[in-house]
């Protein structure tokens, strides 16, 4: 039998206008929270709540709406005490008036809000965190919490505005450091509300980091979430400021070894799998795919010895993750080496961030890995596929089929180093010691480093068609207005 694409004829929820944003990021104490923008959420909502009240609209939350990796106490995992997190959060005065729009917006009829789930916000899918979660945003009235769909099982979530079919995924499904394992969440949420004993979990490579490594540094050096593109800034600048947190940043070699693993269980389809033993051992799917599976576990297992015995040698970490992971995630370790032998700490991260110059990773128009993979991934069918994640605004055209991408970028703060500031090196010293002071309102405060683009997806029936675009929510003559995104303009014909 034949396979058949199949994008349901029928029952997909249909709205006249859907709204998406991303990656909020609320979480973390006062003096180290990345998202500043309270009082554009706030606009932005309760305008989607009041405009045309007889039109169905939708507002789309394209995953990490919370941060529970920087709350503390930090886990990698946190079931026991992700509510009382939540809580917290729902209450930090600086949230707090997002937190009040969107149960104001859950109040009025034909507006529906919609949460995807990203990968610092896993705890959201166990079933007493959404529970708590739908108080937080509807309160107990049954009609409002009708009007909330919270999408934590991985299929992301998929709808019609006039002809396009449009799917949101968070985009982290692409992203071997931090792909979330759904069928593990749920299994430890059965679990746990059956009684049963949990071992402690690490969800990925990429939280495992966060946790372990960054956290720490984070406190110190609160810029190491804004930084972007992370490959060629964060750890160069990392080891300029702080050389002795070398064995701290040399940790990332754990992390490494950790998305070999998850890697190679991917690659088997081992990810959500039973442990061995457990259950009768591996799912029923075939024999030839049990063999797979316990021929790339014994793989796993040489590639982390090999692992572990490099570093026992002291081999850089980054050449523990092989193929195309290689400096993606790590990079600037070349420069590196002069900060060892004691050269110059300002002209020598300047010389480490040099590529950064050529960098175009804050143009719309720019193909990343996450729009190619995801593209690639998705059905043709999809005339609009919508992620976030990466913190970079995205619009594009599909090489799949004749839809569009859109990346809904960030609401937190971002530090882009321009190349009037690597060129110039008294500039470059000014952003250096903005670095070195370590709190947030040393980077708000030196004039053009911090970025601020809340980015807003929209789709509207245009003259019986639907169209895509990207807006900012920007100051104007002292009036919040929503403005478009150049060149980010699609229309499904």
């Amino acid at each position: 039998m034949s396979a058949q694409v199949l994008i349901p004829p029928e029952g997909l929820p249909t709205f006249d206008e859907l709204h998406v944003i991303s990656d909020l990021h609320l979480g973390g104490e006062e003096g180290f929270q990345i998202f500043n923008a309270g009082a554009e959420a706030q606009w932005l909502i309760d305008r989607l709540a009041t405009e045309s009240p007889d039109r169905k609209i939708a507002l789309l939350i394209n995953g990490d709406l919370v941060d529970f990796l920087a709350e503390r106490p930090a886990q990698y995992f946190d079931p026991g005490n992700a509510v009382t997190k939540l809580n917290r959060i729902a209450r930090d005065r600086s949230f707090e008036p997002v937190w009040q729009a969107l149960k104001r917006f859950t109040q009025k009829k034909n507006r529906w809000l919609i949460i995807n789930l990203g990968n610092h916000d896993v705890e959201l899918a166990l079933p007493w965190v959404r529970s708590c979660l739908l108080d937080v945003l509807a309160g107990a009235g049954e009609a409002a919490r009708g009007r909330v769909v919270l999408s934590f099982d991985g299929a992301g979530f998929l709808c019609k505005v006039g002809n396009a079919t449009i799917l949101c995924v968070h985009g982290n499904e692409v992203d071997d450091w931090n792909v979330t394992d759904h069928e593990t969440i749920r299994r430890i949420g059965r679990d746990i509300v059956h009684g049963c004993p949990v071992e402690s979990w690490i969800p990925n490579a990429g939280t495992q980091m966060v946790i372990d490594v960054m956290n720490g540094l984070k406190h110190q050096f609160p810029f190491i979430d804004l930084l972007k593109p992370e490959a060629q800034g964060v750890v160069p600048t990392l080891m300029a400021l702080a050389p002795d947190q070398r064995d701290r940043l040399l940790a990332v070699a754990g992390t490494a070894r950790r998305l070999v693993w998850d890697k190679i269980k991917r690659s088997a389809g081992l990810l959500g799998a039973e442990a061995a033993g457990a259950a009768g051992g591996l799912p029923a799917r075939s024999v030839s795919a049990a063999v797979f599976a316990s021929d790339s576990r014994d793989h796993a297992e040489i590639l982390l010895r090999e692992a572990e015995e490099r570093m026992r040698r002291d081999v850089e970490p980054i050449s523990l993750v092989a193929g195309d992971t290689q400096g993606t995630y790590l990079g600037g370790f070349t420069a590196l080496k002069k900060l060892f032998q004691g050269q110059s700490t300002s002209e020598v991260l300047r010389e480490a961030l040099e590529e950064l110059r050529e960098d175009r990773s804050f143009e719309p128009q720019t193909e990343d890995d996450t729009y190619k993979s995801l593209d690639q991934q998705m059905g043709a069918e999809i005339h609009f596929l919508v992620a976030g994640h990466t913190h970079l605004e995205r619009a594009l055209r599909r090489k799949k089929g004749q839809g569009f991408y859109f990346n809904t970028g960030t609401w937190v703060r971002l530090i882009r180093l321009e190349g009037r500031v690597l060129e110039s090196e008294e500039t470059f010293k000014e952003v250096f010691e903005a670095f070195k002071k370590g709190t947030m309102d040393a980077l708000d405060s030196l004039p053009g480093l911090i970025l601020r683009r809340l980015t807003v997806a929209s789709f509207r029936i245009d003259s019986g068609k639907t169209r895509g675009e990207l807006r900012h929510v920007e100051m104007e003559a002292g009036s919040l207005t929503l403005k478009e995104v150049p060149a980010s303009q699609f229309i499904r014909e």
